[in-house]
């Protein structure tokens, strides 16, 4: 990169200081010099997860981009003096699709339900009718000869920007993995971005968005995820609290 990323560090995770458009400005960079980005997404979720998986608290560190996704992280940011705003992901991905389908970028998506995947390539191609999507698979593949396939049929496709939704630490884990075997291609794992692309989730009202809700409208909205996250959010909390904000 030309310059180096403004960093904060959070319980020994670096967070990019970024707005959406210094983010989109590191990802042109890397595409223009031929380099393989990792883009993170993070949220406390992935942070507690990162402590006890200790692969996966590998790759978060190392990522060449990590934004700050969820409200925590920004508040937990907050307490240390750092002026943040949340940086969504999905909001991040399409900007980054709207850039590709004006450059004429290639872009491979991989994740969620052959369903999913379908509606939200439908509305994508709606939005950005010069989106080039040059390769796409569902995410349920199993290790072995399927996923090698696939690998090697996406690089095949030599797309620019490769979306991952195949949720945390899947995701993060499968782009390590294989990055390093494409050429100059971005990636960002979008988790359920592509659910709300194509329709079958909705995202929580603006002013929800606007005061860092979002949160609480999943949790309201998909009561699955009280049994994922009402461990590791307050315990996040606790630790924050604990650190006197200078985690």
């Amino acid at each position: 990169m030309a310059s180096p990323i403004p960093t904060a560090q959070l319980f020994g995770y670096p967070v990019h200081l970024v707005s959406l458009q210094q983010a989109h400005s590191v990802v042109e960079a890397a595409i223009q010099a031929g380099q393989n980005l990792q883009v993170v997404t993070l949220n406390p979720e992935m942070i507690m997860q990162g402590d006890q998986d200790l692969e996966l608290g590998r790759i978060l560190k190392s990522a060449g981009l990590i934004l700050p996704d969820g409200a925590g992280v920004v508040w937990a940011l907050k307490k240390q003096g750092n002026a943040i705003q949340r940086l969504p992901g999905i909001e991040f991905s399409e900007d980054l699709l709207k850039w590709a389908a004006e450059a004429e970028l290639p872009v491979a998506i991989i994740g969620a339900t052959q369903e999913a995947l379908d509606l939200a390539q439908q509305t994508l191609q709606q939005r950005y009718p010069k989106l080039q999507i040059v390769y796409s698979h569902h995410g349920f593949f199993k290790p072995g000869p399927e996923e090698d396939a696939i690998v090697a049929d996406c690089i095949t496709a030599q797309p620019r920007i490769v979306l991952v939704a195949l949720g945390v630490p899947r995701q993060e884990k499968w782009i390590d993995q294989y990055k390093e075997r494409f050429s100059g291609t971005t990636f960002v794992g979008v988790g359920g971005s592509l659910d709300v692309w194509s329709g079958l989730t909705q995202r929580a009202p603006s002013l929800m968005r606007r005061l860092n809700l979002e949160w609480m409208y999943r949790i309201t909205s998909e009561p699955w995820r009280i049994k994922r996250t009402y461990k590791t959010l307050p315990l996040f909390v606790v630790k924050v609290l604990l650190s006197g904000g200078k985690a």
